[in-house]
């Protein structure tokens, strides 16, 4: 019989106080971007203040409307998400077979690559950022027939030729994806995730099949799934708000990404607040719908795996 006595009303009212404060303080800022995003420029600076601030005087749907006739948003958008997307699918496969390798077999020297890992780990993107920056430019060079990989290219689309970049180097999706999609982190996630599958149910699962891959798709891919489905997430949404890496490898207006493309509202003298709000509200829709899916998924899967453990 548990006798532990039950929380006070007041202290229950506080919890529940202190949670909407919370709540407030996070979504605020996301509240002032949608409402700068329904003004016009010269309302943003009007000595407005306390709510006045986030309700606009005259509501300007229009904005959402001009940012993609002033530039071309919508080619932007569509390549972050072919470059999200790609880069989420490629960090995954990539991590999953690491984590595989890493957590699930064993073989002499496992030990010491994953302390190499974790010391590559420590080493700050900024570091790293100007070599993979030359190894990109260059590699092109290393290749026979430089001018096939380097030549732009143009695709027909809808009766219109759409540019598409290179096959390599500057410019091309190759190095929009590929640099960013070998992440230590989602690494480590995925061999913790693959060490906590019961060894009983790996040794079983090997005299039925006897085969390295159908044990990675058939029994460790499943079971982590969860973990899969997080590291994708972080991925899509890492690729999804990168903004140093495609400013430095994309130079034509038909390659840049939509973060990079947002900087047209701002100048040297002034920044068009409620354009560059507009699009970086687009921008976070597909960043929580995403979570709201993720999220669901994770917790149906989680729950799956505890029936599952239960059972066994």
């Amino acid at each position: 019989m548990n006798n532990a006595p039950a929380p006070s009303v007041s202290r229950r009212l506080g919890a529940l106080l202190g949670g909407l404060g919370l709540i407030l303080v996070f979504i605020t800022p996301f509240v002032w971007m949608v409402a700068t995003s329904l003004k016009s420029n010269a309302e943003v600076f009007d000595g407005a203040s306390g709510l006045a601030m986030l309700v606009p005087n005259a509501w300007r749907w229009q904005n959402y409307r001009e940012i993609f006739t002033l530039i071309p948003f919508g080619r932007y958008l569509a390549n972050s998400a072919l470059t999200a997307s790609a880069s989420a699918l490629l960090e995954t496969g990539i991590a999953a077979l690491a984590g595989f390798g890493l957590g699930i077999l064993n073989w002499k020297g496992r030990e010491h690559v994953r302390r190499l890992l974790f010391l590559s780990w420590l080493v700050p993107f900024s570091v790293v950022l100007i070599p993979r920056f030359f190894m990109m430019l260059r590699l092109p060079d290393i290749l026979p027939c430089t001018d096939f990989w380097t030549a732009h290219r143009v695709v027909p689309a809808g009766g219109h030729g759409m540019a598409v970049g290179r096959l390599l180097g500057l410019d091309s999706f190759f190095t929009l994806v590929v640099p960013a999609s070998v992440s230590i982190t989602a690494t480590f996630l995925l061999i913790t995730a693959m060490e906590r599958v019961p060894r009983q149910i790996l040794d079983a699962a090997y005299l039925e099949t006897g085969s390295h891959y159908r044990v990675f798709r058939d029994m460790v891919l499943p079971l982590v799934t969860p973990t899969l489905v997080t590291v994708a997430f972080i991925a899509f949404l890492s690729s999804w708000q990168s903004f140093t890496w495609p400013l430095l490898v994309t130079s034509t207006l038909s390659m840049q990404t939509a973060t990079v493309g947002l900087k047209a509202f701002q100048t040297l003298h002034s920044t068009q607040w409620p354009l560059l709000m507009a699009g970086s509200v687009v921008l976070t829709l597909p960043s929580l719908g995403f979570l709201l899916l993720a999220q669901t998924f994770v917790i149906d899967r989680y729950q799956l795996s505890e029936l599952t453990e239960h059972r066994i």
